[in-house]
């Protein structure tokens, strides 16, 4: 048997930036939750984080380099991994010191963010493959891939504001409800719940800023949100989410009255 031999990812890319690009693209490799619209050298602060991402799961981000992992780049993500809020945090290098092992999964046992150290190889034909060397429990990757989204979301597509059909085979972590041009969406990841305005077409800005007018801030909680297509409008609701199964009524409760509310008010304007 032929034994496959691997190249430093230094003689692959030229920087570091160029294989963070690559594994932006390809974050499922990782085998880490559900990220899309991944982002490199994303502002934070004053700072830049290699790659952050959003999706079912939450906020992602990492920091990855050649060679042996130090301790300024655990710093970092220690760092960006708080400021950001993220959900899940990833340092990726090609070998780990013992005193960085013992440190990361001490961090999985006092911490509500997931932490990993992920080995990443390249072979000589440019192939790669990731390794977990420190990741969470087993019990919260056993509970993660067995939970389904239908599950939960399925008393609410039953009856009141946001039923409708069935729920998709493709077990989005999301349900929608469009009005006067905007679409809100109840969204659930593992970690947190929330409720997001979405905003298309042209005048999408301007139409944010009237809505905006709806919601004094000495009543809601919401963030703005931006992105090259969208302008949205984030509600967060509870740090509760997929993986608290028994606070799920709860959650549900408080998604679909917090729904029901932003519906009634933009349902009653002029817009």
């Amino acid at each position: 048997m032929k034994t496959q031999k691997f190249i430093k990812l230094s003689k692959r890319y030229i920087r570091e930036e160029n294989f963070s690009t690559e594994l932006a693209e390809n974050l499922g490799l990782l085998d880490v939750g559900d990220f899309e619209d991944a982002e490199t050298e994303s502002n934070v602060g004053t700072r830049k984080a290699d790659i952050v991402a959003t999706g079912n799961d939450g906020i992602l981000v990492i920091e990855n380099q050649f060679g042996k992992a130090d301790w300024d780049h655990w710093g970092r993500l220690e760092a960006y991994a708080r400021l950001k809020e993220s959900n899940v945090a990833i340092l990726v290098a090609e070998e780990f010191e013992e005193l960085m092992i013992v440190t990361c999964n001490l961090r999985n046992e006092d911490s509500k963010i997931d932490w990993y150290l992920i080995q990443a190889k390249v072979n000589e034909h440019g192939e790669f493959s990731f390794h977990h060397i420190v990741r969470p429990t087993i019990d919260l990757q056993t509970e993660r891939k067995n939970i389904k989204y239908s599950e939960f979301w399925e008393p609410i597509r039953k009856s009141g504001l946001f039923a409708g059909k069935p729920v998709p085979a493709r077990d989005e972590g999301w349900l929608g409800k469009g009005i006067k041009g905007i679409t809100i969406y109840l969204q659930l990841n593992n970690h947190a719940c929330s409720i997001l305005l979405s905003f298309q077409g042209d005048n999408r800005m301007q139409k944010r800023e009237r809505v905006i007018e709806l919601f004094p801030q000495d009543q809601f909680d919401y963030e703005i949100k931006e992105s090259p297509k969208f302008a949205n409008l984030l509600f967060p609701i509870l740090n509760k989410g997929k993986k608290d199964k028994d606070y799920w009524d709860e959650i549900r409760d408080k998604l679909t009255s917090t729904g029901e509310q932003i519906y009634e008010i933009i349902m009653k304007s002029d817009l």
